[in-house]
């Protein structure tokens, strides 16, 4: 049985949750997370490892990430990794800015896989100019590469060869009792509130919807907000149409969110993947996204989602009309579409099984 030493950092958790269990069954996986062990993070991984007879290490910084001090400790840590051994290795951790150098110095470049979450830089990255270059100089390091979405793949300029695309499995928070309202359709925007997410328009899309139409319907915002007094409470002209939870929200949340819910509304500027998206297709909730390139290869129209045009609140406003007048017609028929092809294309073993084919792909070239 070939070994894999999976590298995962606190912040990717959920990526690697739903299929580190079913790649054990087949691989030997030493399993790196990058936590303190006493975080809530680092005790979730830590139960979850038990109870799927993971074996786990905890690593962790005692400097900041980009502090130059980190350099030394990653050197530390890699140097430690390379010794076990391995026969691949798998990171799926943002290794910018010093990491990289001590995956170059201590892993067999043959041997190591890069999950890569970035593609193009988008506007609400941090050091976006600096990564820019970061991302050059890793595409081009003799590692295979491995992207979530062709989208972002279109971005490497390294060998093609090298590359690999599989998309990011559903996460499962768990089940829930919970109904949509059968009185009104309910509209759920769900995750950290930023400019590039444009809440603003969902919210004056919601009011013109209000403004001309009669049927009953509401929007739930549901995310931490640092200026949502600011930016975005003045926008609301119809407070009754508004259903309102702007703080942070803990994963067990999650099932009854999605469950009593009957759109997921992503009205963004820019995107690489979207991790509400995901969650959505994992409750069977359809989703209702602007047109950019990154949603067109996740969301397939009128059979996972619908789609409006970018930065037009008129458009998504008709969208949602349409959803609202047509209910349940419209709702049931994208719900039972979204179900066959979330089954045959995104379930776990589907995604497993994409693994499976790169890791032998990758082995034959190196044992």
């Amino acid at each position: 049985m070939k070994t894999i030493c999976w590298v995962t950092s606190s912040y990717l958790l959920q990526v690697d949750l739903p299929i580190l269990n079913k790649l054990n069954d087949t691989y030997n996986i030493k399993w790196i997370v990058y936590a303190d062990e006493n975080s809530d993070k680092g005790k979730f991984a830590k139960q979850y490892a038990n109870r799927h007879n993971i074996c786990i290490e905890f690593l962790k910084l005692h400097n900041h990430g980009y502090s130059p001090l980190s350099f030394f400790e990653y050197h530390k840590h890699l140097k430690h990794l390379g010794q076990l051994g391995c026969d691949l290795y798998y990171f799926n951790i943002i290794a910018f800015p010093y990491m990289i150098f001590a995956i170059k110095k201590y892993i067999p470049h043959e041997r190591v896989i890069m999950a890569m979450h970035h593609g193009k830089i988008h506007n609400g990255m941090r050091l976006k100019h600096i990564y820019k270059h970061y991302l050059s100089y890793l595409c081009k390091q003799d590692f295979y590469f491995q992207y979530f979405s062709n989208t972002q793949a279109d971005y490497f300029i390294g060998n093609k060869r090298r590359r690999f695309v599989i998309p990011l499995a559903l996460n499962d928070f768990g089940i829930s009792s919970k109904l949509p309202p059968k009185d009104y359709v309910q509209f759920l925007s769900f995750g950290h509130i930023i400019e590039t997410k444009n809440i603003g328009l969902l919210i004056k899309a919601a009011c013109r919807l209000n403004e001309r139409c009669e049927i009953p319907f509401k929007v739930k915002i549901v995310g931490h907000c640092r200026t949502w007094n600011t930016a975005y409470q003045p926008l609301i002209k119809y407070p009754e149409i508004f259903d309102l939870c702007i703080r942070s929200i803990p994963d067990e949340d999650i099932p009854d969110l999605f469950s009593s819910s009957h759109y997921l509304i992503l009205p963004y500027k820019s995107v690489t993947q979207s991790g509400p998206l995901r969650i959505a297709y994992g409750y069977n909730l359809p989703v209702i996204t602007s047109d950019l390139d990154g949603f067109k290869e996740s969301v397939v129209q009128s059979v996972t989602g619908l789609m409006f045009k970018n930065e037009d609140i008129d458009s998504l406003s008709c969208l949602m009309q349409r959803c609202v007048e047509m209910h349940p017609d419209v709702y049931n028929e994208i719900r039972k579409k979204q179900k066959d092809y979330v089954d045959k294309n995104l379930s776990v073993n589907a995604i497993v099984e994409k693994y499976v084919d790169m890791f032998n792909h990758v082995s034959e070239n190196v044992l």
